[in-house]
């Protein structure tokens, strides 16, 4: 009897040792949830990603070896905040994820829902073989991959990395070091033959979309509560994009100086080609001066900021409630006959037809490195564009200021509507009449991103932090 109930007691000892090993492993470990698959390392084939599952992308996920990855409408991948998880398309790779107003391709945080933030994961990255200027095989901002994988460039600017459209990315621009994020969405170089189209980028931790390089065309674009810039281009991006919003919280912004627009050259500011030359059309910048915020966050700069011998070119578009406006800045290359003034004076760089509103809080409708510049830049400026210091968002748009309610007090939240005023200085006057508008944009009447149909509705999201996405499929 005394061996049978030893017997049974060492039972009992090896059962719970058995249990609390278990409870700590899945402590550590968490068991994934059923239809969750995990994915890491290359995807070197064909590979279909579908909506029956949840994918959680482990690191850095490369699609590599000319294979396309398929993303079925509706489905849901997630990014590991642990492992800093990633989507990277690789040269000569391509993506498919192509979603539909219904059914929209999420990639989001593994975070559960109320406690996601900016930067929990990595982001999506593009590389292509179009030019940029500064080479044939550049490393790609965010990627700490050393090989060919984390790189970019070539001489075919009609290259095709894929289509996305109808796509979420929240919560992404996860910081890997000190000024090194990855963005909501990055291009490398990416080329013409590349469909980008009904794209929403939520709370990026870095910019929401960032053009290294590359001609590819994009339309119908949200940046809702970026960290740092809207829409960023450098080196040598010359593609076109029309149709794209950002929205700004008044607390949210970047150590490093947060803008609508952002553009350079290069680095340096130099005369290296391809010159960064994007023409873009019906932008909606809508600024943090109005957004319902107690304070401006400091670190909130200009609604465009066009530096280091950008030759960038904004056209019927709308920039409301910065607290400063269009920044022309010379400061590089120090001294250089090469700048973005420079462009403007030279028609390179044309920015015209725009409404820029309530964007004056430090005196800087039209701001410019030094008295020369400005004296150059003030009049060309103010003869083709309307200033306009008192003139509100709400003037324009039906109701740009709604947001998430973990953002803002109730008074503000709800879904935001960008439609256009049918009476406002919005609502008419667009003209496509440049050189620069002669291909590759449709005309329309309106100014900004929006006329009276709210594109935005059915597949874009304003309040993701309450959609659990524990089920498959589930992305409303």
């Amino acid at each position: 009897m005394k061996k049978q109930l030893l017997l049974c007691a060492m039972s009992v000892v090896v059962f719970l040792a058995s249990c609390s090993k278990n409870t700590v492993e899945e402590d550590i470990n968490p068991p994934l949830a059923a239809n969750t698959v995990e994915v890491s390392g290359d995807l070197t084939a064909n590979t279909s990603w579908t909506a029956d599952k949840i994918y959680v992308l482990k690191g850095n996920v490369f699609v590599t070896n000319n294979a396309t990855l398929n993303i079925a409408a509706g489905t849901i991948i997630k990014g590991d905040k642990a492992t800093k998880g990633a989507l990277v398309i690789t040269r000569g790779a391509k993506i498919n994820a192509v979603g539909t107003v219904d059914k929209p391709i999420v990639f989001t945080s593994s975070i559960a829902s109320g406690a996601r933030k900016e930067g929990d994961w990595g982001g999506v990255i593009l590389l292509g073989k179009a030019q940029n200027n500064l080479g044939t095989s550049v490393p790609i901002e965010g990627i700490s991959d050393a090989t060919d994988k984390g790189k970019h460039g070539g001489t075919d600017n009609a290259d095709n990395s894929g289509t996305m459209k109808y796509v979420r990315i929240e919560y992404a621009g996860i910081a890997l070091s000190p000024d090194n994020e990855i963005n909501g969405l990055t291009f490398g170089s990416v080329g013409s033959g590349t469909t980008i189209d009904y794209i929403e980028v939520y709370r990026s931790g870095d910019d929401a979309f960032e053009w290294f390089g590359g001609a590819v065309n994009c339309t119908h674009l949200l940046a809702i509560d970026s960290w740092d810039d809207d829409f960023d281009t450098d080196n040598g991006f010359s593609g076109k994009v029309q149709f794209g919003l950002a929205q700004r919280l008044a607390v949210t912004a970047d150590v490093s100086g947060s803008n609508g627009f952002e553009s350079d050259n290069n680095a340096a500011g130099d005369n290296a080609v391809p010159q960064t030359s994007a023409v873009f059309s019906n932008m909606t910048i809508l600024g943090p001066v109005g957004s319902g915020g107690s304070s401006i966050n400091a670190n909130f700069q200009h609604g465009a900021q066009i530096r280091r011998n950008s030759a960038i070119s904004i056209f019927n578009s709308v920039i409301v409630g910065y607290t400063e406006g269009i920044f022309y800045d010379d400061a590089l290359p120090a001294g250089g006959t090469l700048n973005s003034s420079g462009n403007l004076v030279a028609g390179r760089s044309v920015f015209a037809n725009n409404l820029i509103y309530n964007s004056n809080s430090k005196s800087n409708q039209v701001k410019a490195s030094n008295a020369t510049a400005l004296a150059l830049v003030n009049p060309l400026l103010v003869a083709v564009n309307i200033f306009d210091p008192a003139a509100l968002a709400a003037s324009i748009f039906t109701d740009p200021y709604k947001y998430s309610a973990d953002l803002v007090a109730t008074a503000r939240v709800g879904t935001p509507n960008f439609t256009v005023v049918a009476s406002s200085a919005a609502a008419s006057g667009a003209a496509f009449t440049n050189a620069k508008l002669t291909a590759g944009f449709t005309s329309v009447a309106y100014k900004g991103a929006f006329g009276s149909e709210n594109w935005a509705s059915g597949w874009a999201h304003f309040d993701p932090q309450t959609l659990a996405y524990t089920t498959p499929g589930a992305v409303k």
